[in-house]
């Protein structure tokens, strides 16, 4: 299934791919909302998940026993892993997730961190499914974000996610905000510093 990716406008001489990935049940607007805080230097685009969901889309659904449909989760990491090889263009990619896509963000940066995945920020997501061997994001740096009374992933499993994190490797950079499942102008904030500072680590 094709995936819809959609650009937040023209940049010249991007330094970084910063890849979006919205939420269950979301589409490729709502993050792309966000573009104009994260486009300095970067080149910014927003997929859309492949799977209806509501009256959004999801990475992977779920069945009648509420089990994640596993499958659709691979496929969907497949789905994207291929097409960011083929669209970064030599640049640096960062992977910015928000829940469901943040989870999806982790599994595809497993895949190509280092080359071409640079960095990763995962918001409000719940942890892999399963532990790959090894550590396949050593050293990559990773910001995690999590909403300390968040009523969809919880805080508890936010931790998980972000210990999975450590043990895979990732130079992570934890924040924790007294928010729920959301955004705030706070994290918005200390996500352009990490994305600057990631920015000035592709250039060295």
């Amino acid at each position: 299934m094709p995936l819809v990716v959609r650009e937040a406008g023209e940049q010249h001489h991007p330094r970084m791919l910063l890849v979006l990935l919205h939420g269950r049940g979301s589409d490729e607007q709502d993050l792309l909302s966000l573009a104009g805080y994260f486009n300095e230097g970067a080149r910014v685009v927003s997929v859309r998940a492949p799977y209806r969901y509501g009256s959004g889309y999801a990475w992977y659904t779920f069945t009648d026993a509420a089990r994640p449909r596993l499958a659709e989760w691979a496929a969907s990491v497949q789905e994207l892993t291929q097409w960011i090889d083929s669209a970064h263009n030599g640049l640096p990619v960062v992977l910015l997730g928000f829940s469901q896509g943040g989870q999806i963000a982790q599994a595809v940066a497993v895949q190509r961190a280092g080359q071409p995945v640079r960095a990763l920020v995962s918001l409000s997501a719940p942890p892999l499914f399963e532990l790959p061997p090894g550590q396949p994001l050593k050293g990559l740096p990773a910001f995690w974000g999590h909403g300390t009374t968040d009523p969809v992933v919880s805080p508890e499993r936010g931790e998980e996610t972000l210990s999975l994190l450590v043990k895979l490797g990732a130079s992570v950079l934890p924040r924790r905000y007294a928010m729920g499942h959301s955004v705030t102008p706070e994290e918005i904030s200390d996500i352009q510093t990490f994305l600057a500072q990631a920015a000035k680590n592709f250039a060295e």
